[in-house]
């Protein structure tokens, strides 16, 4: 008499964005993806962990480990989140030795090999987009020899001695994706704590609808992270969440959080219709802003009648010497024109501004802080230089010998980790109290600051954002200790 095989059970699995110092609290749409992905292989046992959201401390993560007993724990690494991560880590291998630990996101694909080495008590990690390779990894019963490993698309593996990192994945086909798993991170659940500072109504959601930025600016992490290959979600698809979020969820704001989300005029287009077939009454901007020489008259009275109100733009510095370094591919004269152009059509820009960056004088960050207040912007944002891992300004750095790799939690907007040659990083850090306070110390500027203001949690969340702006002070670790 034959025995039925035993099938192999499906492991748990969780997926944990650990704190961090950002200022924001909004759904981890990366995770959100990763478990759609698992999900469409078969896997059910899921779960994501925003710490970002619970303000996990040690002993929360803990006894949540302990309870849950997942098989597969996956941490999303960010730079400036750096120590957080690996103390995850650290926990996660503490707790339940047997645990497979693997690491991802925007840091691990930047420093590649590196990760593993840094990040000792991760069992693997991903390069690039892991939504063809986590499931591969994770398949029960495949086993994990060399070979099969050799196979899974940007997987990073130890080898004997020898870290590996396979080629990654680039995914063409973003509506196979799916949406991200929003059952897992339901946004009416979150926070009014949106990534760009300023709402209109809530709740919010974050949307991503493409993939890649086929532009060279030398101080950018987005072509490291999803290449400069562009690719687009169909706009049915992008409604159909949209859709969702507000039937589902009771959104009532999107926030796009494209590189470039106006690359293709007809596809902006053809949103705007479909916004209104679909009577989709709702707000949307672009916290993560749009590319100055993508917008014309005609696409921006289109986003302004169907929900609009606002976006930020990268103008980065008020000299041209400064904007060809950095390769961005614009002038001050037209940027000029174009933040003109944004504010004739009804709509309200913001500016993005970076300090400090390689080779810059003070006479070009005294530029920047006159040409921000010339231009009709009603807000502007004003970070200093981040050597992100794998731009080719940071490479320059690394190899001049005036920036060494590590110290990562230094990457965060408010830390001053590099300062140019004949500046300090505490001058550059009072430069940047001066550029915010002389922009928004006038009374046109403050006053409507002051009417965006929702509630009493979103005033203590803009009041955190100006004390680490404006004050230099030792950031003491609150999360996972």
């Amino acid at each position: 008499m034959r025995t039925a095989a035993r099938e192999t059970p499906m492991p748990r699995i969780m997926l944990v964005l650990p704190p961090a110092p950002a200022h924001y609290v909004v759904p981890p749409v990366g995770l959100g993806y990763l478990a759609t992905s698992l999900r469409q292989q078969g896997f059910s046992d899921i779960a994501i962990l925003d710490g970002q959201k619970l303000r996990l401390t040690r002993k929360t993560f803990v006894e949540i480990l302990l309870r849950e007993q997942p098989d597969f724990v996956g941490i999303q690494v960010f730079s400036s989140g750096f120590t957080t991560a690996r103390r995850a880590a650290q926990l996660v291998r503490q707790t339940l030795p047997n645990t497979v630990v693997v690491v991802g996101g925007p840091h691990v694909t930047a420093t590649a090999e590196r990760a593993l080495l840094d990040l000792p008590e991760a069992d693997y990690g991903f390069c690039g987009e892991a939504e063809p390779g986590l499931p591969l990894l994770l398949k029960p019963g495949a086993g994990r020899s060399m070979e099969t490993l050799a196979g899974i698309p940007g997987l990073i593996y130890r080898d004997g001695n020898v870290i590996r990192t396979n080629p990654r994945a680039i995914v063409q086909d973003l509506a196979s994706l799916g949406f991200p798993a929003w059952d897992l991170m339901p946004p009416n659940t979150y926070p009014d704590s949106p990534q760009g500072a300023i709402y209109r109504n809530f709740p919010t959601a974050p949307v991503l609808t493409s993939r890649g930025c086929p532009y060279d600016c030398t101080f950018c992490g987005s072509p490291v992270n999803m290449t400069r290959h562009y690719r687009t979600r169909p706009i049915a698809h992008v409604l159909d969440e949209v859709e969702l979020l507000c039937r589902q969820y009771g959104v009532r704001e999107i926030h796009i959080i494209d590189d470039m989300f106006s690359l293709q005029k007809e596809r902006v287009i053809a949103f705007c219709d479909g916004l209104v077939e679909r009577q989709l009454q709702i707000s949307y901007t672009f916290p993560n802003g749009l590319r100055l020489n993508s917008l014309d008259r005609e696409m921006l009275l289109r986003m302004k009648e169907t929900g609009v109100y606002a976006f930020t733009v990268g103008i980065e510095s008020g000299s041209d010497p400064i904007l060809q370094a950095m390769k961005k591919g614009l002038t001050t004269d037209f940027i000029r024109r174009q933040v003109t152009l944004i504010a004739e059509c009804g709509l309200e820009p913001s500016g993005f501004f970076i300090l400090g960056f390689p080779g810059e004088t003070r006479g070009d960050m005294e530029a920047t802080l006159r040409f921000s207040r010339s231009l009709p912007l009603v807000r502007a944002h004003f970070s200093n230089y981040l050597p992100l891992p794998g731009t080719e300004s940071t490479r320059e750095l690394y190899e001049r010998g005036e920036v060494q790799p590590g110290n990562w939690d230094a990457l965060a907007y408010y830390d001053v980790p590099y300062a140019p040659k004949g500046m300090t990083p505490s001058e550059l850090k009072k430069l940047q109290r001066k550029a915010f306070l002389r922009f928004y110390l006038r009374p046109r500027i403050l006053l409507k600051l002051v009417l965006e203001i929702k509630s009493l949690r979103h005033l203590r969340g803009l009041v955190s954002r100006a004390r680490d702006y404006l004050l230099s002070r030792d950031r003491k670790e609150t999360f996972l200790t």
